[in-house]
């Protein structure tokens, strides 16, 4: 939890700080402005640190009950349905890859996906830069698509449950 705090608070803050410090040292000179960009920066990073954890515990919380299967992993995922990027939860079982919408999509249906009709799941790039995609493929020649951090640890995952079934 304290890695994933401070990745969000350095993810965020430092980008926000350089820019506003800049923005309020052209505006109102150097030495305010780096004051005034460091506080910011520590300020908006903090923030957003904590809004994405509470956001991460609510959402653990409701989707964490797949009665009678093991969770073998979870965590914030989109998924890409008919050219929309959906937020959400994406938990891997003993059975199955779900993933559920938040609720704040235009689609919010449940995608789940049974281990035994999963071929391969493929580390990928999204808009082929972005490393954090994963691909699923199905025995029907279906392709599911998500944003997920640690992409390559999910495809391990995954196959390694493909194998184990």
């Amino acid at each position: 939890m304290i890695v994933r705090l401070l990745k969000a608070f350095v993810l965020t803050g430092i980008p926000f700080g350089l820019i506003m410090g800049l923005l309020f040292s052209w505006r109102y000179g150097s030495d305010i402005g780096f004051i005034s960009g460091v506080g910011c920066g520590v300020s908006f990073g903090l923030a957003i640190a904590i809004f994405v954890e509470t956001q991460r515990h609510k959402m653990m919380s409701n989707f964490n009950t797949f009665e009678g299967e093991e969770v073998i992993h979870q965590d914030a995922a989109n998924h890409f349905l008919n050219g929309e990027g959906r937020g959400g939860w994406l938990t891997l079982t003993s059975m199955r890859l779900a993933f559920r919408s938040h609720g704040m999509n235009i689609q919010n249906e449940p995608c789940d996906i049974n281990v035994n009709e999963i071929v391969e799941a493929i580390p990928v790039y999204t808009a082929r830069v972005i490393p954090n995609g994963l691909r699923v493929e199905t025995k029907e020649g279906d392709r599911q698509s998500f944003v997920v951090s640690n992409r390559k640890q999910w495809a391990t995952l995954i196959n390694k449950q493909i194998n184990t079934n």
